[in-house]
């Protein structure tokens, strides 16, 4: 589509020349019926004149049609291509694994938000204009030389020093473009991060030195942008004057030989006036396209540095998402349901992250309905366990199974089974309600006895009934609203509203909480645990105080990274 784009403009800059052709005759053809000894016997050819109009303003017309054409396509082109990226950024984002880094909301805003707007006018713009850029100037060229090789020697002198020129600024544009995207993305982040944190900035008494540091930071970023201004000035300034100096000499040798005193540059007969008024018609419109195609070098700068950070992010996240993929059709699908509580067993399981090794050839076995408890100090490797129990860490050598079937096989259904309460739970702005029932199957059927029933079994009754609007109250971003221990809480009440879930994995789920909180959080996974397969990582002795079996995950370590501990 941007290639027809461009052919549409090559065609109505080839039509210019065939409108110059026709305003070149009618102008000689008034010249010449003027009388310079008696002005007022004047006969003008009005039939031709008029002709000539009209033949003028139908070649306008279709020429405006064919620029409105390639306007329309490479604006859905460049559309098409912003809405493809940010699928792809959005696809990103969902199947990155939480357990890998990422970038912060505020970065991610910019890659999806600015970076990605700034492909539409490389695309919109500077491509179609590569392609006018290729064909219309030689063919200006070629009809001039038909008439005149001077004036075509002088097109062609001038002519390339533009793009030359413009291809030397415009590496240096390229550069600080990518800088300050950077630097863009970089304000942002701390931006948001600064905003998220100003309670415990307002405790330390830091708001002002930060309010100093992002002041500094947003100076840096307007002398940067303005340094990016300055080359843009400059190459303008380098296009102008190319183009000023080929369209004057142009003039001047046409003009010094309509009057006889240069009788150079032609093939032999000097040039007539409807000639010498072609050349001087067709010199700005050979011009035309390198000065398109100069703005559009901006564009071109700006795109190709969002488009490498975005391919770099897309590249670079799709190399570490979780394995979530589902089998092609071509392989066969195992038995995919979960009617009882499952077992799990890490066969040979070696797992490094950021090349540094956690575990090498780990053998282990959960049986089916076994509550296991995972101990061990913080960063002993409990987490990674149930990472890799959830996909969201691929082991470099060996294989997590669940039952029979490789977890690989069984990702996606086994993910709708499972009751998993994170260390740091996510609310999301909405209702409570909406929020209890997120990622439930036919969540629009629960009633409001259900979510009560969850809630009370998670200690939180009391909590519903305070708050102003019950199951109805708005809650903020991160849960705002909440204490720390009323999330725990009201996290646990949504794990379990998945009741016929059969895996039920916490990852210290106690961590933070003071007395009560934690009590109640443990009774409630305690009833939860009956009947299913259930695996949690605490290092709380209040929660290890239930019955099950203990395994202290430092043990299991790498025998290499023990050493290095």
């Amino acid at each position: 589509m941007l290639q027809r784009a461009g052919r549409l403009l090559v065609l109505s800059d080839v039509l210019w020349i065939a409108q110059a052709g026709l305003i070149a005759s009618a102008l000689a053809s008034a010249l010449s019926s003027l009388n310079v000894s008696n002005p007022q016997d004047v006969q003008l050819p009005v039939g031709f004149l008029m002709l000539m109009a009209l033949l003028v303003g139908l070649v306008a017309i279709v020429r405006v049609l064919l620029q409105v054409a390639a306007q329309k396509k490479s604006r859905s082109a460049a559309r098409h291509i912003k809405s493809r990226t940010r699928s792809e950024l959005l696809n990103v984002a969902v199947s990155r694994s939480p357990a890998l880094p990422f970038p912060s909301s505020g970065a991610f805003a910019v890659h999806i938000g600015e970076q990605v707007d700034l492909l539409g006018p490389y695309y919109q713009n500077y491509l179609p204009q590569e392609t006018r850029l290729k064909l219309v100037p030689l063919a200006i060229v070629l009809v001039t030389l038909w008439f005149s090789w001077l004036a075509a020697l002088i097109l062609v002198v001038s002519g390339p020093m533009i793009p030359i020129f413009m291809a030397l600024i415009g590496s240096r544009a390229k550069a600080a473009s990518a800088e300050r995207q950077e630097e863009l993305t970089r304000l942002s982040g701390t931006l948001l991060d600064r905003i998220k944190g100003m309670e415990t900035l307002r405790l330390f008494g830091a708001v002002d030195r930060t309010r100093e540091d992002i002041r500094r930071a947003g100076d840096t970023f307007r002398v940067g942008t303005m340094r990016v201004l300055k080359i843009a000035f400059l190459s303008s300034t380098v296009l102008e004057l190319f183009s000023a100096l080929g369209i004057a000499f142009c003039a001047v040798y046409v003009g010094f030989s309509l009057l006889g005193e240069f009788q150079v540059g032609t093939w032999g007969a000097p040039l007539s006036y409807a000639q010498g008024l072609f050349v001087l018609l067709l010199a700005p419109e050979f011009f035309a396209p390198l000065r398109a195609f100069a703005v559009a070098y901006h564009d071109r700068a700006a795109g190709l540095a969002a488009q490498q950070k975005l391919t770099d992010l897309i590249n670079e996240t799709s190399a570490t998402a979780d394995c979530s993929q589902a089998p092609s059709s071509s392989e066969k699908r195992p038995d995919q349901s979960f009617l009882s509580p499952p077992r799990i067993r890490f066969v040979g399981v070696s797992v490094t992250h950021s090349d540094y090794p956690i575990f090498k050839d780990l053998n282990l076995e959960i049986l089916s309905g076994e509550m296991l408890f995972l101990k061990g100090e913080s960063g002993s490797g409990k987490t990674t366990l149930l990472d890799c129990i959830l996909g969201f860490h691929q082991p470099a050598e060996g294989e997590v199974r669940i039952g029979d079937q490789r977890l690989s096989d069984v990702l996606v259904p086994l993910r709708e089974n499972v009751m998993w309460l994170s260390q740091s739970p996510r609310l999301f702005h909405g209702s409570l309600k909406a929020n209890l029932i997120k990622g439930i199957r036919n969540g629009s059927e629960v009633t409001d006895q259900e979510l009560r029933a969850a809630l009370r079994l998670a200690g939180a009754g009391e909590l519903v009934e305070r708050l102003p609007h019950g199951l109805a109250t708005q809650l903020g971003e991160d849960g705002f609203g909440l204490s720390v221990g009323e999330i725990r809480r009201v996290a646990l009440a949504r794990a379990a509203m998945r009741k016929e879930s059969v895996l039920l994995l916490a990852d210290e789920p106690t961590a933070g909480l003071d007395p009560q909180t934690a009590t109640d959080v443990i009774n409630g996974l305690t009833v939860l645990s009956n009947g299913r397969t259930s695996l949690i990582a605490t290092h709380d002795p209040l929660v290890l105080g239930l019955q099950g079996r203990q395994l202290d995950v430092a043990v299991l370590r790498c025998p290499a990274e023990l050493a290095a501990t």
